[in-house]
Formats: C-alpha cells, structure tokens, sequence
C-alpha cells in the first residue's frame, strides 16, 4: 500500500505488534484485490496526533497490501466532511471509503450510496463480528445490513481534581445522582462552580438521559414521546442540570470552555470522551492529578459513545470495494484496533479481545482514561441513527437545554418544545 500525503514513520513496537498479532497469508494465498495495483480514496477527519496514529496503521496494512494504493484526504472536522460527502455524491463522485456518522450512514444507506457489507463479512475473505461490542455494531446496521463498522469510537467518562475532592473531604468519586449532586455543592467554594458543562455537542446531555432510563428514538425512527414528557427522562436529566447551575455548583460553559476551566482548577468535574485525555493532560501539566471514573448512575448505570464509522460507497469499482472491503477489515481488525488505541492514546478499541492483548493490558495500566471508557463502553450508547437527528440536537435541543440552563424557561418548557421540534424535524428533515 502506498498512500500520497506525508506518511509518518513506523514505529518498530507497531510492526512487531502487528506481526506478533495477525496471521498473516503470504503473498501466493493473499486474494485477488491485494495482487493487482488498485488506488482507493480515503475521506477522514483523523488531524494532529490521531493523523501520526491512523499513519502507523496504515503504513502497517502496507506491508501486506503493496499492491493497493490509499489516497488519504484529510478533512478537519464533521462540519466540513458532512457536506463534503454530500456534494460529493450527488455529483457521483464519492470516494471509496470514508468515516461518517451513523446518522449520515442511514440517509447514504436511503439512496443506496453505501455498500452492505454482509456479504463480505460472511464469505471466505471476510471476517467474525463476534468481538466486536453488539451496542457499536448496530450503529451501523440498517435494514437487516451492515452499512458502517465502528472505527474510531470514544465514551464519555467523568474526569475529577484529585486534590479539590481530597480537599473538599471526598475520598470517592460520586457513582449516584444523588452523589453527584452532594459531592458539586460541596467542591464548589470561593467562586468555583463544581461542573463545568459543554454542548458543543449534545452527547453530555445524552449520557445522563441514558443514565435515566431513556432514550430519544423509538424504533420507528420517530421521537419518542415519553422521553420528552413531564416526567421523563429528558426533563429529569435537565432538572438534575438546573438546580446544580441554580445552586451555583454548575455553570454553563462556550465552546470547549468546560476544559479550560477545568485545566485551570476554576471547575473540578468535567464530562468528556476519553479522547479529551491527550488534550486535557498536556493543558493540567503537573498542577494536580486527574482523577478518572464511570458516569455516575441514576436508574441504572450507562453513558453516551461518540465517534465515527467507516462506510464504502457503491459508486466504488468492483476491485476498490474489494480493496476498500480488506482495508476496513484490518482497519477493525484486532491487530489494527490495538495499534489504533496505543498511538492515538484517546479512543477506544471496537471490540473486545483487544483488552487481552498483553501490550494492551500493560498499556491500559497507565492510561486510566481508555481503561475507564473501555469498562463502560457495554453499556454506552451511540448517537441515534437517524438521518435527522443531527439537525434537531443541533439547531433545537441544544439550545432548548441553554435555555433552561439560562433560567429562561423550565426543563418541562423545554422538553415539551423539543418534543415538537423534534417531530417537525423527523416529518421534514433538511438535506
């Protein structure tokens, strides 16, 4: 495999991983789309530490793949590779692969964009879904196919000051609401504010919905009603959200403000991904000592997953799907996913045979955030997979939730409006 921007050097630990990992054919049984030259298009978001990462794993495909050349485009962020995708295939001229969302998966999947991958995965080349976390799988299942495999997934954990809870007299990090609550009024003194909150995205507000019970879709695709009621969980969560930034033990945070505070002690509770770790750890330095643990728990104990999946357009030649369908296949592969989560040192691996892997244990033995996260992603959740949710977290929910964080309306106000919103959306969504 060659790719044509700058390719990083390989790291000797991650050939030798790779090699002491896989059982790698040789060159005379390797199949067909890894014999002739075939160039496939990659489309992803992978920038900063987590380009040098998806760099290793490939140069590591590489060395079994001579014969299939990768352009690698990099696209910074999903606000530009959404519409990027979009113009893309409406011109007919998708790459072969490319990350996405579930919820752009369900839209692709619509207008038959995206290849089903079942018959790939059940033939000879193929592979088994069996390790791979059921919850993340069908993320990217649509009408009885698998459209997407999870890649480069993360998990909300809580994220702590270790000094201001030894301080505060906390000697564990909160697992209840109730905990949670206690702990936030008590750490918050001197003008500091517990729980600093972000909605740069919505999945903060979706764990502790999950953590509730609840769920935004029902089935159907539709909005589920009963998590928007009075007494469901969308209200309960942002009841929970309002009487904290009443009582001064939360504030609501601009942009990615949440992690600035904390970095500079003014919050002590922050709720992020595991891929905030590489950030959050270079901004705290050595001022004090990050404490990492689950979500804490309401009804039953769970959190939100984030993160993107790997589809193939059907535009594709059938030898770039097949090269594309071996590339996502070590891509998602034991081998692949260990290296991934080693050198990007904030995701998480797809499946769960990674954490048996004698260099994953030792490495999550010092990288609480991952080992955390991994603990928890069985129970996480993945964003809902419908094509207009996107559209309602992001004009509506949100800004119903500042709302109420703004002491402008109640959380039963909001939750009643986004209820609406959110059937206005699903009946006629945009794009």
């Amino acid at each position: 495999m060659t790719k044509t921007t700058k390719l990083m050097s390989v790291g000797a630990s991650s050939v030798m991983l790779a090699l002491a990992l896989s059982s790698i054919a040789t060159a005379a049984h390797r199949p067909a789309a890894q014999r002739q030259k075939v160039t496939i298009t990659f489309w992803n978001e992978m920038t900063g530490p987590y380009e040098v990462a998806l760099n290793r794993i490939m140069a590591t495909f590489g060395k079994t793949h001579p014969n299939i050349h990768i352009e690698d485009v990099v696209v910074p962020n999903d606000a530009a590779l959404e519409p990027k995708l979009l113009a893309a295939i409406v011109s007919g001229t998708p790459p072969t692969i490319s990350q996405m969302n579930p919820n752009w998966a369900a839209g692709f999947v619509k207008t038959g964009s995206l290849v089903n991958l079942n018959p790939f995965i059940h033939s000879k080349a193929g592979f088994s879904t069996q390790p791979y976390f059921k919850t993340l799988l069908s993320a990217g299942q649509f009408n009885g196919g698998q459209y997407a495999m999870p890649f480069n997934v993360s998990a909300s954990v809580m994220y702590y000051n270790k000094i201001q809870f030894r301080q505060a007299g906390i000697k564990a990090p909160p697992k209840t609401w109730a905990e949670f609550a206690r702990d936030a009024k008590k750490l918050s003194t001197h003008g500091r504010h517990a729980f600093a909150i972000t909605l740069v995205h919505s999945y903060p507000f979706r764990a502790f919905v999950v953590e509730a019970g609840g769920g935004f879709i029902l089935p159907s695709g539709k909005p589920n009603p009963s998590v928007f009621g009075a007494k469901g969980a969308g209200v309960k969560a942002l009841t929970l959200w309002s009487n904290m930034v009443k009582n001064g033990s939360a504030i609501l945070t601009q942009g990615y403000g949440s992690q600035t505070d904390f970095a500079n002690g003014t919050s002590s509770i922050l709720e992020g991904t595991s891929a905030f770790y590489p950030y959050l750890a270079q901004a705290v330095g050595h001022k004090f000592p990050i404490g990492i643990a689950p979500m804490p728990g309401d009804v039953k104990q769970g959190t939100a997953a984030f993160g993107g999946y790997l589809g193939i357009f059907s535009k594709a030649s059938p030898a770039q799907k097949k090269a594309a369908e071996e590339f996502v296949k070590f891509l998602t592969s034991r081998v692949g996913q260990t290296i991934w989560m080693q050198d990007s040192q904030g995701y998480l691996p797809v499946r769960d045979d990674v954490a048996k892997v004698p260099s994953a244990k030792k490495f999550l033995a010092t990288h609480p955030a991952q080992q955390v996260a991994l603990s928890q992603l069985g129970i996480a959740v993945m964003s809902p997979k419908v094509g207009w949710w996107n559209q309602f977290s992001n004009q509506y929910l949100i800004n119903d939730i500042t709302a109420v964080l703004d002491k402008k309306i109640t959380p039963v106000q909001a939750m009643r409006e986004a209820y609406h919103q959110a059937e206005e959306t699903y009946a006629s969504p945009q794009g």
